[in-house]
């Protein structure tokens, strides 16, 4: 009986043992690379083991006693800033390829990774890479870990990844030949500093303008387009390639910080854009909060542990965006033709933070090209919202304008006013006394104003008013002033104008545009033009009574003539009586 019992614990143990070597034994899938495929991201399973307490070294990690266990390539780790996740991988050239390759991570964000393989002398080489390092000791300066190895002709190649981070991670994994991968970073660098450029144009054009028009939500504007180029700049690694490459903790930190200080400053400019207070106070006054909320909300870095503050903080930025998003919906809402496009620029940032987010906490699979994406789609806001302040700075300057001209301008027509044409006159003619060049006068009225606004009502006759001005405009120069001598009277000064005939062509198409129907009326409307015309170097009238002289001339005419031009004639000249004179004696 005992020599049984003993028999059968040898037996399990013989099994656990053989349990053991076979998972630590298990042999790892071989990834092929052919030089017809020069670029591809590692799909299959991949064998990962994570060291708890980070003691681990390369020479106990290619041991044969490290329990590594196939997983999909891009499950989400659960790293913490005690732990170290590690990746192998076996390579081998397919027959016939020549090319050398290279092993790239597209995680600027990441911080370390030390990538081994052995070189033909079957010593271990090692390559960092990570935002916690400089770049200096980077293998490969870059935007993100990049590293070279050589592949034996007909050799199988055992390549490690060692991973550190302070949170979970999916770590995508792409191979490339030496040709291809350099061809990738040379776009990557033209693409972001396309996107950059055009960020920072956007914001020397916004200094222009304050220099122009000194307003201050010009100045913000500059600073926030500089701003959202920064955060772009780091989210991708563009800052800590060139800007603070020897100050990798800065780094490390900004990649976390910037997004959400970004976030905050849009909802407070977007505030200051869309003026929403005027209609929406209570939504405003929270708008600014929340925008104010989520810039102070970085403090939580120096406040609590660097896991938890990126949970919160990931969180406020998520909630803002959403704020913001109902902020662009009222004012689109509100009719800003400008809210529709930067709604239709702020749903892929919404859908790019909401995926990033959920695979934060693993609720998605991992795709690394969603925050090139959702990168973009931020650099494309900024042009929509200086358009959209463009347009608020034009239509202010505009009023301003306006009101600048009120004294000298007819309120509804933009004409001059009747006080401001006689001016104009009086020097018209004097020039003409002066320079013996040609100038004529008229006077046109809208016969059949005071029927249309009885008939429709006062804004068609005012919408009348304006459409007569329009084709007035159409006849005359654009040195040649006009101005509105009465309800329905313009009175128009043509310099240049020499005979009747010349007069009476311009007089004729007036009078026929206006028989054109005004369109979306039922009935149709049209509109009726009289004119009094004189050609002051023919018949100089005085320029204090040539006016009410044209009127009388007008009021003398039949609503339904036939002669709707008519000239005003000279005053003939009164023979006098001659006196005899006494004969001489």
């Amino acid at each position: 009986m005992p020599s049984l019992l003993g028999r059968l614990l040898v037996i399990v143990c013989c099994l656990w043992v053989g349990h053991g070597w076979a998972a630590n034994a298990l042999p790892t899938e071989v990834i092929v690379l052919d030089d017809n495929a020069p670029s591809m991201q590692v799909q299959t399973d991949v064998s990962s083991w994570m060291d708890e307490g980070s003691r681990a070294t390369i020479e106990l990690v290619a041991g044969n006693t490290t329990p590594f266990k196939p997983a999909p390539a891009l499950l989400r780790q659960p790293l913490n800033k005690y732990d170290t996740l590690w990746f192998k991988l076996r390579v081998k050239r397919a027959p016939g390829s020549k090319s050398q390759w290279t092993l790239n991570v597209p995680l600027p964000f990441v911080d370390a990774i030390t990538f081994y393989y052995v070189d033909a002398a079957g010593h271990w080489v090692a390559q960092h890479a990570g935002d916690t390092l400089a770049q200096s000791e980077w293998h490969k300066h870059g935007l993100y870990p990049d590293f070279d190895f050589p592949l034996p002709a007909n050799a199988t190649q055992d390549l490690y990844l060692q991973v550190r981070n302070f949170k979970e991670l999916s770590v995508p994994i792409r191979l490339a030949t030496v040709q291809q991968r350099e061809g990738e970073r040379q776009l990557e660098m033209v693409g972001m500093g396309l996107m950059l450029g055009m960020l920072l144009s956007l914001a020397a054009l916004s200094v222009l303008r304050y220099l122009e028009h000194r307003k201050a939500i010009d100045g913000w504007a500059a600073l926030f387009g500089i701003l959202v180029a920064a955060t772009i700049a780091q989210i991708t690694g563009v800052l800590n390639a060139f800007v603070w490459a020897s100050l990798p903790q800065f780094g490390n930190y900004a990649s976390h910080v910037m997004p959400v200080v970004a976030v905050g400053c849009t909802l407070l400019f977007v505030r200051n854009v869309f003026v929403l207070h005027v209609h929406f106070y209570h939504f405003d006054r929270f708008l600014s909060s929340v925008g104010w909320g989520t810039v102070v909300s970085v403090l939580a870095f120096a406040l609590m542990d660097r896991y938890i503050a990126d949970r919160v903080c990931s969180m406020v930025m998520l909630f803002a965006t959403v704020v913001g998003l109902g902020a662009t919906f009222l004012s689109w809402h509100n009719g800003s033709t400008v809210g529709r496009w930067l709604m239709i620029a702020l749903l892929p940032q919404f859908f790019g933070l909401t995926y990033m987010l959920s695979e934060t906490v693993g609720l998605v699979p991992l795709l690394w090209q969603v925050r090139y994406v959702t990168s973009t789609c931020v650099a494309i806001t900024i042009p929509i919202l200086l358009y959209a302040l463009s347009q608020l700075t034009h239509d202010r300057k505009e009023l301003v304008v306006r009101a600048n001209h009120l004294p000298t301008q007819d309120a509804l027509t933009g004409l001059l006013t009747p006080e401001v044409f006689q001016t104009h006159l009086e020097g018209a003619v004097q020039r003409a006394i002066d320079h013996r060049e040609p100038l004529a006068l008229v006077v046109v009225r809208v016969t059949n104003h005071e029927q249309i606004r009885l008939t429709y009502s006062d804004t068609t006759a005012e919408q009348c008013l304006l459409r007569a001005v329009v084709k007035i405009q159409r006849i005359l120069r654009d040195v040649d002033p006009a101005g509105r001598v009465g309800t329905a009277q313009f009175g128009l000064l043509m310099e240049g104008v020499n005979t009747r005939q010349a007069l009476t062509e311009r007089m004729v198409k007036l009078v026929g545009s206006g028989l054109i129907p005004l369109p979306g009326l039922v009935p149709e409307v049209t509109l009726h033009f009289q004119a009094a015309c004189v050609l002051l170097h023919d018949n100089p009238v005085p320029p204090e009574r040539v006016l009410d002289d044209l009127r009388e001339l007008l009021s003398g005419m039949s609503p339904h003539t036939r002669r709707p031009i008519r000239f005003l004639e000279a005053l003939p000249t009164e023979s006098s009586t001659l006196e005899a004179q006494p004969t001489p004696t």
